[in-house]
């Protein structure tokens, strides 16, 4: 029989992390899904872990391609996907026990929604800060959010597989793939959810992948390139230019003005802890 839910993890050196993600998972609430992990071509003991937390729990399909890059490893993982609901999933971050049986009950509720995502705890090492991140809930202001910043954290997003066949799954870009695939599926007219309840707790620090190969620069320079396509292709107000514009001086502000300016002209609504 068929799992309604797959969740989807990639892990490239992943070793010092196996015990953070993992056990979140399997002490869901909801019990109805296989756990497909891709070992993205590590180096360390990462596949040799994975391998052994995979005897331990039958629900847990570890796959070893080889080195893919970040794209096309979700890719891979999600083609051998059984369930109709996809859900993300990062190595250094934490799903709540809730998170499965409350995203399947609001698809299975909503059939229009194709992205479902929530509120999480963001941990941030960088600049020191520690909050409840809160984005928009409804469709129209979560899309009219994709031209300011980012409204789904992507570790704890889950979305139908049916949105993403009709997309040819996550663009293979080198940055931002889970903002451009987010497009992609709002250019098929489904709609996008955020459940106002803390979903997980996600982690930003410079040790990991994703920083270690992106410089800060590049990524403002990336944001506001996908940004300025966010509101041409969904036809939002001309007006909302400012947000990417204003990404080339954002990048060098001092990082309690960004707090600032995130929280007030950003719009982003956020509770520190």
């Amino acid at each position: 029989m068929k799992p309604n839910v797959s969740v989807v993890m990639t892990v490239f050196n992943g070793e010092s992390h196996i015990d953070t993600a993992i056990p979140s998972i399997l002490n869901q609430t909801y019990s109805d899904f296989e756990f497909i992990i891709v070992n993205d071509g590590s180096t360390d003991s990462t596949f040799e872990l994975l391998k052994e937390q995979e005897k331990k729990d039958r629900r847990i399909i570890v796959l070893d391609p080889g080195r893919l890059g970040f794209a096309k490893a979700l890719n891979h993982g999600i083609s051998k996907a059984k369930g109709k609901y996809i859900m993300r999933q990062d190595i250094d971050d934490i799903s709540y026990p809730e998170r499965f049986a409350k995203q399947v009950k609001h698809f299975e509720e909503n059939p229009n929604v194709g992205v479902i995502g929530g509120y999480s705890i963001l941990v941030d090492e960088n600049r020191g800060e520690r909050y409840n991140r809160m984005p928009p809930t409804s469709d129209n202001d979560i899309k009219r959010a994709m031209a300011k910043y980012i409204p789904f954290a992507h570790t704890i997003a889950s979305f139908r597989k049916e949105a993403w066949d009709q997309v040819g799954g996550y663009p293979e870009a080198g940055n931002l793939v889970d903002l451009r695939f987010w497009l992609n599926i709002a250019k098929k007219d489904w709609a996008f959810h955020n459940i106002p309840s803390i979903l997980g707790e996600h982690y930003v620090y410079g040790g990991s992948f994703w920083h270690k190969s992106f410089k800060y620069a590049d990524r403002q320079k990336d944001l506001a390139t996908v940004q300025k396509r966010v509101i041409k292709e969904l036809g939002l107000p001309y007006w909302m230019y400012v947000y990417p514009i204003g990404r080339s001086i954002y990048r060098y502000m001092p990082k309690n003005i960004k707090k600032f300016t995130r929280r007030s002209v950003g719009g982003s609504r956020e509770r520190d802890l």
